[in-house]
């Protein structure tokens, strides 16, 4: 960040470790001053006040001293100073990683990939704003502590019990068996992906309805070399959901949806075809429900082909809709 060639590279470093320093204070809201830098070791007295005052108030303008606070803080203009170099491709890195990294606020990842970051970085990643996404779905609090514990529980490859409200069954509470083999993290929703033993095959499990979570009897599991969702469901790409052994599908897409469709990737081994009037895609998925919610997202401009009972699956939900709206 600080370079001045007039300078030993001994100088150099020193300086590039005091700017850090006073970035990750500010950021923090945390009192720096000599005599805290001295104590982290930073230098001697007399080679701190000499450093200080080439990047201070009275030299490059880099920092500056808040006589109300009595704390070093950055000079509002320090990214004009003459001798600070930013590596833009770096600064491009790290905010696209701040801003990945804010869709998973409020998990227990945040706060230790942050912190981790920042000492690799040598820097806070709050100064890196140019460069963001959307806003999503916030993880919910509560998840935090079923986080932890199914990762403790998972690591060791130990069985877990726990009572579940499914989707489709209301208030109802079941007891479920499960093999955690991985957790999910998907637009403010934690899941866990493992073997449910009732069902006998792979399911997902939203953290948030799973309660009295627990060790069966102190079981395990042997973790099976294909355990990754990613192995069996990533192949296409809608998100976290599981539903069906894969299978063909294939849509008609219509007027600006053709558009859109034609510069994303949505499955591993999908083909486009195009003609004046559409876009044909075919791909092969599990996720049945999630390209269901897809398809009626695109309205009118798009119409599935195959497979026969997901047609038939489209066409009950728009005649609902059709009725619930009286047309």
């Amino acid at each position: 960040m600080y370079f001045n060639k007039n300078l030993s590279s001994e100088r150099n470093n020193r300086i590039n470790k005091l700017i850090r320093r006073i970035q990750m204070a500010e950021a923090k809201n945390e009192i720096i001053n000599k005599t805290t830098l001295k104590n982290e070791g930073l230098g001697s007295p007399a080679t701190l006040g000499r450093e200080l005052a080439l990047i201070g108030d009275e030299g490059e303008r880099i920092i500056t001293f808040d006589k109300h606070k009595l704390t070093f803080r950055m000079h509002p203009e320090w990214k004009n100073a003459n001798h600070i170099k930013i590596d833009s491709m770096n600064y491009i890195s790290l905010g696209i990683f701040k801003s990945l990294l804010n869709q998973y606020q409020n998990t227990p990842l945040y706060t230790n990939v942050l912190t981790k970051v920042e000492e690799l970085a040598g820097m806070p990643l709050n100064d890196f704003s140019r460069i963001t996404v959307p806003p999503k779905p916030e993880y919910n609090k509560d998840d935090q502590n079923k986080f932890s514990k199914i990762f403790d529980y998972m690591n060791q490859n130990f069985k877990i019990q726990f009572y579940y409200k499914g989707r489709w069954h209301g208030e109802e509470r079941k007891n479920r068996v499960v093999h955690p083999y991985q957790l999910l993290l998907e637009s403010g929703t934690c899941y866990l992906y493992g073997f449910d033993e009732e069902k006998n095959e792979e399911r997902l499990f939203v953290l948030r309805r799973m309660e009295e979570i627990r060790l069966k009897n102190g079981e395990k599991f042997n973790l099976p070399p294909d355990y990754e969702f990613s192995v069996k469901h990533g192949f296409s790409k809608f998100g976290a959901y599981t539903f069906r052994e894969p299978v063909q599908y294939k849509i008609e897409f219509y007027g600006n949806t053709q558009i859109w469709i034609k510069e994303n990737k949505w499955a591993d081994d999908q083909i486009i075809e195009e003609s004046e009037k559409k876009t044909t895609l075919t791909f092969t998925s599990s996720q049945d429900d999630k390209i269901l919610e897809w398809l009626l997202s695109c309205g009118a401009d798009a119409k599935p082909i195959k497979p026969k009972d997901f047609v038939e699956r489209w066409k009950e939900k728009i005649s609902a809709m059709a009725k619930l709206a009286k047309v």
